[in-house]
């Protein structure tokens, strides 16, 4: 199976085989981003890496690629995993995870080169000024905003 990979240093690698979860995200478990519903691709973090910071620095060239691709624009923390996922099963409900197709790997290619043109301060290639100028602020707001938290309260049933 294909899949790609943002690691925290913001190098997009590419690699065969079956996933290793614990490995690639952590063993504290997964968690799929939603990007555009249009595209047959999924992108998956750890589901609680804000927890360990020193293990799970913050992904910016990571959460910049997952903003462009349709994801909320949030620090997320870890590596990033890209795989492909069959659209045809989340009308009933599941996410059937299956190899990056070529075309959507060199679509995710493209995207990291772009942001990492933009947080470069250069200019995209293919997309616009202003794209660069959401991009560069994206990596600001994911770099500097406050790490997601969780409240307890308590609550007294009668």
């Amino acid at each position: 199976m294909r899949y790609a990979i943002i690691g925290t240093d913001g190098e997009l690698t590419t690699h065969e085989g079956e996933p290793d979860w614990d490995t690639l995200v952590g063993p504290e478990g997964k968690v799929r981003v939603g990007l555009m519903p249009s595209l047959a691709l999924a992108a998956y973090v750890n589901d609680c890496g804000h927890a360990f910071p020193d293990r799970y620095p913050r992904n910016v060239v990571g959460s910049c690629v997952l903003a462009a691709l349709g994801a909320a624009p949030e620090p997320y923390a870890g590596a990033v995993v890209f795989v492909g996922w069959n659209a045809a099963n989340t009308l009933r409900g599941q996410i059937e995870i299956v190899p990056l197709r070529p075309h959507l790997a060199d679509s995710v290619a493209d995207i990291h080169a772009e942001v990492r043109r933009a947080l470069a301060g250069d200019l995209p290639r293919e997309l616009s000024p202003s794209w660069a100028v959401q991009i560069r602020e994206i990596a600001e707001y994911v770099a500097t905003a406050e790490t997601p938290g969780l409240t307890i309260r308590e609550v007294r049933l009668p």
